[in-house]
C-alpha cells in the first residue's frame, strides 16, 4: 500500500461507505481508523438510480477519510456488489505418476485448468478462488499444499464484474487522484469475513438484506458456490406502512423503530409515536407479510442453485434493516422454516450487520497485502482483473 492503511470502498444499496483500517494480525484482525459515508438512491442488477450524482457521492465519501486522516488515499479496494457481479464455479484435476506432495504450484495448476469460462464483452474477469480439494477423490481438504497423493481435484469459484460497474466508478477515483484499484467481488469478501470470524470455515449461507437489494450466497470452504441478488429490502417496510395506514414515510420509518414482531399484539393494542397512535396488530401484519416475500425470493433463489446443500448449512443474517427489526430474524426463520442466526462480533468496532460488507473488503485487502510470495502469491497472479 502506498498508504500506512488500507482503504476500501462499498456500494450499498442505500449509502456509499469508505473505510480506513489498519491490519494488526496476519490473520484478519484490524483497527478501523476512519468512516465516511454518503447517502444515494442506490442501483438495480442494470443501472445506478441516479449516476449523475454518483461521482459527487463517492468523493464525499472518501473526502470525508481523508480528512480524518489527514491525507490523501492513493491505492484502494472496491466492493463489487452482487448486483454488477457473476460467478461460476468450475472442477479440474491433475494426476500424478506416483505418490507426491503437493505444493503451491500444484494447487495453483488446478485453478488454472478449472478456468475454463470466457467472459462476455460486457464483463472482467476478477480472481478465480478454489473452495475446496479433493486428494485421491477421498480426502477432502480446504488447503492441499502438503497434502500426498497420485490425484488432485479442486472445485473453482470464479468471480467477474460489469464493465459498466468499473466504467462508471474509475473515472471518479482517478480524478481523485486514486490510481491504483483493487475491484473484489463484495458478496464474496464479506461472506469469506462471515464465515471465517463467526463459522471458522465450512458451509454456510449469507443473507445479506438491505435497503433495496438482498444478496444471498453460499459459501463453502474458502469461496462461493452459489451467488443471487434481487431488489427487495427493508427499505418497503416503510412504504407498506405509507399505503397501508395512510402515513408520510418519514412517519413510517418512526414506526419501524417502535415495531416488535415477538409481542402478542391484540385487537386495541397501539404503537404510539409523537402522541399518535397506530393499530398494532395491523402495524405488525403488514410487516411480517413483507418478510414473508422475502423469504419467498430466498428460497426462489436458491431453487438456481446447482449445489447439494447439507441440512444442517448455517445461516446467518446481516445487513442493515432487517438485523435491527426487534422480532426479524425471528420471523424470517419462521417463513423459510429453518433457524437464522444474527451475524454478530464481540469486537465492538466491527459488530455493527449494516457494515459488515466493508469488513469483508478490510478482511480481503489484509490477506492481499501479506507477503508476497508462495501460494496466495501465486493464487493472485492467476486471472486478475482491471487494476
Amino acid at each position: 500500500m502506498k498508504n500506512n492503511f488500507i482503504a476500501v470502498l462499498d456500494f450499498g444499496s442505500g449509502k456509499i461507505t469508505c473505510m480506513a483500517a489498519t491490519r494488526i494480525s496476519d490473520s484478519g484482525d484490524f483497527v478501523i481508523k476512519a468512516v465516511g459515508q454518503a447517502s444515494y438512491n442506490g442501483f438495480d442488477e442494470n443501472e445506478w438510480y441516479e449516476p449523475a450524482l454518483l461521482d459527487g457521492a463517492v468523493s464525499q465519501a472518501i473526502a470525508q477519510v481523508e480528512s480524518k486522516m489527514k491525507c490523501s488515499i492513493k491505492e484502494i479496494y472496491v466492493g463489487v456488489p452482487g448486483a454488477f457481479c457473476a460467478m461460476v464455479t468450475s472442477e479440474a484435476s491433475s494426476t500424478f505418476h506416483s505418490k507426491k506432495k503437493m505444493d503451491a504450484e500444484d494447487v495453483a495448476e488446478i485453478v488454472r485448468k478449472a478456468d475454463i469460462y470466457k467472459a462476455s464483452d460486457d464483463y472482467i474477469p476478477l480472481t478465480g478462488k478454489p473452495v475446496f480439494y479433493l486428494v485421491d477423490g477421498i480426502i477432502r481438504t480446504d488447503n492441499a499444499v502438503g497434502a500426498i497423493g497420485n490425484k488432485l481435484t479442486g472445485l473453482v469459484s470464479f468471480s467477474y464484474m460489469k464493465k459498466y460497474f468499473r466504467n462508471t466508478v474509475a473515472p471518479t477515483l482517478l480524478e481523485k487522484g486514486i490510481n491504483k484499484v483493487h475491484y473484489i467481488n463484495g458478496c464474496e469478501a464479506q461472506a469469506d469475513y462471515i464465515s471465517n470470524t463467526m463459522l471458522r470455515g465450512g458451509y454456510s449461507i449469507i443473507i445479506d438484506i438491505g435497503h433495496i437489494t438482498t444478496n444471498v450466497v453460499l459459501c463453502g470452504g474458502n469461496g462461493l458456490l452459489f451467488q443471487r441478488t434481487f431488489a427487495l429490502g427493508s427499505g418497503y417496510f416503510a412504504g407498506d406502512l405509507c399505503q397501508v395506514l395512510g402515513c408520510d414515510f418519514a412517519f413510517a420509518t418512526s414506526i419501524l423503530d417502535k415495531v416488535n414482531l415477538n409481542l402478542e399484539v391484540k385487537s386495541g393494542d397501539a404503537y404510539t409515536i409523537n402522541g399518535r397512535m397506530v393499530d398494532a396488530v395491523q402495524t405488525n401484519e403488514v410487516v411480517k407479510a413483507r418478510i414473508g416475500q422475502i423469504a419467498e425470493y430466498i428460497m426462489r433463489s436458491f431453487s438456481m442453485c446447482d449445489k447439494e446443500i447439507p441440512s444442517d448449512t448455517p445461516i446467518i443474517l446481516t445487513g442493515g434493516g432487517l438485523a435491527y427489526l426487534r422480532g426479524g430474524v425471528d420471523v424470517l426463520a419462521q417463513s423459510l422454516q429453518k433457524p437464522v442466526r444474527l451475524y454478530h462480533s464481540v469486537n465492538p468496532q466491527t459488530n455493527r450487520n449494516e457494515y459488515t460488507s466493508s469488513y469483508g473488503l478490510i478482511y480481503e485487502a489484509i490477506h492481499d497485502n501479506k507477503p508476497k510470495g508462495g501460494f496466495m502469491a501465486a493464487l493472485r497472479n492467476i486471472r486478475k482483473g482491471d487494476k
